[in-house]
């Protein structure tokens, strides 16, 4: 016999709550889970890539977009209000077993085909539909409890602008990394295939009571137990400037500036380590080292570096 799902309860938008949340469920319950979520405006990098590379920091910041990482690899995501987010825990009896996109994304895709999608599965563990990708996915083995967690996206009638200025490729700053590059893909929205398109809240809700029938789900609702070991794990990991940026993958990068000179930088957990320019003076370039990879830290030291 199939061991029962649960049905998390909870209606955050802080996309810090939401991944501490994941992580959790995950690593602290033992029933299998399904959790949906929507989320403010975030870049949501996976846990082995280059934030810096992989965003603009500082249109993020200044446009209210949170950047944050989660615990599962893979590339990065645009979540925000028009993105339904889904997540699925699973248990196993063999952790070497447990990753399998097809599987999990079965009854998303069931679900898109009742509302008249016609979505399709993609081996880059993308769903399609015309080659338009509306759903990005990721998957992370917890081989102690022989568990896994999927969580994916589901771009309703996201900000599609946004998305794209976010995650904008850096024209002035070159980064030699090792770190998981993001595979960059076409586009849409779930509504711009549908004959007729429902508001976002019947979205949800259809997505929710498709995914409770098919699972046989209970509804659990997090308690104030639940609720502090979660807001714990913000404040010591997933809100911390070190796990969401400072953890991205020791890179070197190079800082073209507006007169034509340039910066080399080494960077390891977010901070440099060394920093050279060929017209600047070696007391200057100093001034960056130890500092953060930053750009209230590059104008400290006088230059006019947008992260």
């Amino acid at each position: 016999m199939s061991q029962p799902f649960i049905f998390i309860e909870h209606h955050s938008k802080n996309p810090f709550f939401n991944l501490a949340a994941e992580s959790y469920l995950l690593h602290e319950f033992d029933e299998n889970i399904i959790f949906l979520y929507v989320n403010e405006p975030a870049v949501v990098v996976g846990k082995h890539q280059n934030a810096f590379e992989e965003c603009q920091v500082e249109y993020c910041k200044e446009n209210g977009i949170h950047v944050a990482r989660r615990l599962s690899g893979g590339g990065t995501v645009f979540h925000g209000p028009g993105n339904l987010n889904f997540c699925f825990i699973k248990n196993g009896t063999d952790a070497s077993k447990l990753i399998d996109f097809k599987k999990h994304l079965e009854p998303v895709i069931q679900f898109l085909h009742s509302i008249g999608i016609p979505a399709k599965y993609s081996g880059r563990n993308d769903i399609l539909v015309d080659g338009y990708k509306i759903s990005g996915n990721a998957e992370h083995v917890y081989s102690k409890k022989k568990r896994v967690i999927h969580h994916g996206t589901l771009l309703y009638d996201a900000d599609l602008d946004s998305l794209r200025s976010s995650i904008a490729p850096k024209d002035h700053i070159t980064f030699e990394t090792h770190a998981v590059k993001s595979v960059r893909s076409k586009v849409k929205n779930i509504t711009a295939f549908l004959k007729q398109p429902f508001d976002f809240k019947s979205f949800n809700d259809q997505l929710r009571r498709f995914l409770s029938a098919h699972y046989a789900a209970n509804t659990y609702k997090l308690n104030t137990v639940d609720l502090d070991a979660i807001n714990a794990l913000i404040d010591t990991k997933f809100g911390t400037w070190d796990w969401n940026l400072g953890y991205s993958p020791k890179f070197t990068s190079i800082v073209n500036l507006p007169d034509q000179d340039s910066l080399k930088l080494t960077v390891q957990k977010g901070i440099i380590t060394s920093a050279s320019s060929a017209s600047q003076q070696d007391s200057i370039t100093s001034m960056l080292i130890g500092k953060p990879f930053t750009k209230e830290k590059f104008a400290l030291a006088g230059f006019d570096v947008v992260i």
